[in-house]
């Protein structure tokens, strides 16, 4: 996790001794190492079980949709972040001025897996924008699967060219024999290059993000509150219509009184799956936010107060708190699943007593492509309202 350990506290957060003979208590207590690390191994382990079971799920689910495939890519970056990250993290905060792994490790896969950590936010804005298509503009579930491939490409590529590609440019393994010093960092060649590459990461990859989230949840909540009002209506409507119709034949409204309380059996059932799908992904979000705000905070800071380390007595411990936070929102995901979804939980009991997993996900992967008006349901007898009836109060409803 080179952008989450160097890049974010290098040569300016640290004491100037070497390795040999610097006191690790100046970095970060001894009582705050030991809580911190018990915290984060829990956090870790849960994370990883957790994901495990989510991609278990995914896999076994028989119902291929594209946010299923989003959500199997998000669990597959946040155990990437939990897997490989995380012990890079523990290596670099235990002894922030030496580097037992060698150089290879160092300039190859070191700073590689910070791809993890940009495919876990894009993962999320992905499944967001694919909620916003199916229930806003009810795109169709053939087309979004063909597309599914190529955005998870421009995933992977866009976070490994905006945030691991640059530091190939400027890792350094620097090797002191004499001193018995060994370190891995990111030597930038100027301040200014350093700010621009933090402050370009905080903005793709934490505001935009943000923004484009929201934007795409106002999207969803209000139209499935516009979709509760239309079908309010059109009922209130038919009844209305009914009751008019039946009036001059002189017939009863008994019949009428169940229309009016009955609702289109169809479309209810897709606004139930489109809320549970925003009560499902707006806690992700809400985590997300959260989570990873100290975290660009402490990176920005450090990198335009060239004097943190004079501000804050202990810079690393603040940044080691960051970092649990970190690990915290890559496992809170499954948790957030089990929590929020009936099926989610229903999957997971299947999977501890080895039975056959149930075959659809329909709080999160229905796809609603039937539109939101409806002809008014026929009625029998003499009240029987004609298809030129119906056309015609579909007319004065788009009015």
């Amino acid at each position: 996790m080179s952008v989450l350990n160097n890049s974010t506290c290098n040569v300016s957060c640290l004491p100037t001794e070497t390795s040999s003979n610097f006191n690790k208590s100046e970095i970060e207590p001894k009582v705050a190492m030991i809580l911190r690390l018990c915290i984060s191994s829990l956090i870790c382990m849960a994370g990883i079980v957790g994901n495990l079971m989510v991609c278990i799920i995914m896999f076994s689910n028989r119902k291929r949709s594209a946010v299923n495939y989003y959500i199997l890519n998000l669990a597959i970056a946040d155990l990437g972040i939990l897997l490989i990250c995380y012990p890079f993290t523990v290596i670099k905060s235990n002894d922030p001025s030496g580097w037992p792994l060698g150089k290879f490790i160092c300039q190859t896969l070191y700073p590689l897996s910070d791809i993890f950590y940009g495919a876990s936010i894009a993962s999320i804005v992905a499944i967001a924008l694919d909620r916003y298509k199916a229930i806003v503009h009810s795109m169709r579930r053939k087309k979004t699967l063909q597309a599914v491939k190529w955005v998870l490409l421009f995933i992977w590529l866009s976070a490994f060219v905006l945030i691991v590609f640059p530091l190939y440019f400027v890792m350094t393994f620097i090797e002191i024999k004499s001193e018995r010093y060994t370190d891995c960092t990111p030597l930038w060649p100027t301040n200014i290059s350093f700010q621009i590459y933090v402050t370009s990461l905080s903005v793709f990859w934490y505001a935009l993000p943000l923004c484009i989230i929201l934007w795409a949840y106002r999207k969803i909540a209000e139209k499935i509150n516009i979709s509760r009002e239309l079908h309010k209506d059109i009922r209130k409507q038919c009844y209305s219509y009914y009751l008019r119709s039946n009036k001059s034949h002189g017939e009863s409204t008994s019949s009428g009184a169940s229309l009016t309380r009955a609702s289109p059996p169809k479309n209810k059932k897709f606004e139930d799956h489109n809320i549970k799908a925003l009560k499902i992904l707006v806690p992700i979000v809400v985590m997300f936010a959260l989570l990873m705000l100290p975290f660009h905070v402490f990176r920005l800071s450090q990198a335009f107060l060239l004097h943190l380390k004079d501000l804050i007595s202990h810079p690393w411990l603040i940044y080691n708190i960051c970092t649990v936070l970190l690990l915290a929102n890559s496992s809170a995901n499954p948790i957030i699943y089990s929590l929020v979804s009936h099926d989610f939980r229903k999957r997971y009991r299947k999977l501890f007593s080895f039975r056959k997993p149930v075959k659809h996900m329909d709080e999160l992967c229905v796809v609603p492509s039937t539109p939101l008006r409806r002809k008014p349901q026929s009625l029998q007898g003499n009240g029987h309202i004609s298809n030129k009836r119906n056309k015609t109060l579909e007319d004065e409803l788009e009015k």
